[in-house]
């Protein structure tokens, strides 16, 4: 029984398994060429997608040289100048996310070609990655609020579509360029009064109304020119100079006799006993003389 890997040998080796091997090499290589040909396509609608994307909202924000969006390492660093437009808006001060986007993006580069500093490319990418979505979050919480959280989470989870999200809101105006609706004046409906609105200020005398004989309306004097010598300015008198007193020191307060009451009546002395009423003698009668 012939084993699977038994191939029958010649003087020059593997003469049969070779023309096998030869029968399929072309088949795989042309699979090869295919994959590397669509991740290439693929590869190159993405980036044209995320480049217009990137270019649109620069664009639309004032923000300097949105033609950097379709350079490799300035597109990172247009992501970073649009997060540092809505920091600027919110509190006033740049984080400098395009400074951090841009080192990143170019450090990532520069490592990915060295193998003794792979390592540290990777620290770098993984920074990148890190920086990059931050931008991206507050971007999507000024175009789209409500799903601001899920529109990071698929980012994160389906990077291919994150070309296609930036796509579709590019041209959404966020909470900084919402002009306010006005509504027009007067509201629709307004009826003025029937009798007509009412002047304020001056008004028209009532009809058949006369001024009086002896009304002369004011007419300025053509002839007039004011005397200089009448109208002179009045110098400004200084004030005269104070004497400086010195401060009066206080004096101590005198000390006072208190008067003695004498009339008062001592709380100890004891009250006077009443006295017995005297009995007048009864009148002897006459007899006993």
């Amino acid at each position: 029984m012939s084993n699977y890997y038994d191939f029958p040998y010649n003087e020059y080796g593997f003469d049969q398994g070779s023309a096998y091997a030869a029968s399929w090499a072309p088949a795989l290589i042309a699979v090869i060429i295919g994959v590397v040909v669509v991740a290439l396509a693929i590869a190159i609608v993405l980036y044209v997608f995320e480049s217009i994307a990137l270019y649109s909202i620069a664009k639309k924000r004032g923000i300097e040289n949105p033609w950097l969006a379709w350079i490799p390492v300035g597109n990172a660093f247009l992501i970073g100048k649009i997060a540092d437009y809505y920091d600027l808006r919110e509190t006033g001060k740049s984080n400098n996310f395009a400074i951090w986007m841009l080192c990143l993006s170019g450090a990532t580069l520069v490592l990915s070609f060295t193998v003794i500093l792979s390592f540290i490319g990777v620290m770098a990418a993984i920074a990148l990655a890190v920086f990059e979505y931050i931008c991206f979050y507050k971007f999507y919480k000024h175009v789209n609020p409500q799903n601001s959280t899920l529109l990071l989470v698929l980012s994160i989870i389906f990077s291919v579509a994150l070309p296609f999200i930036l796509f579709a809101h590019r041209n959404k105006d966020d909470l900084y360029m919402q002009t306010p609706q006005y509504q027009p004046y007067p509201p629709q409906g307004y009826q003025p009064p029937q009798g007509g609105y009412q002047q304020q200020g001056y008004q028209a005398p009532p009809q058949g109304y006369q001024p009086p004989q002896n009304y002369q309306p004011y007419q300025p004097n053509p002839n007039y020119q004011p005397n200089p010598q009448q109208y002179q300015p009045v110098q400004p008198q200084q004030p005269a100079p104070q004497q400086y007193q010195a401060p009066v020191q206080p004096q101590a307060p005198t000390t006072t006799e208190v008067p003695v009451a004498t009339d008062i009546p001592v709380a100890n002395d004891a009250p006077e006993a009443p006295q017995e009423p005297s009995i007048p003698e009864e009148p002897k009668a006459a007899d006993e003389q």
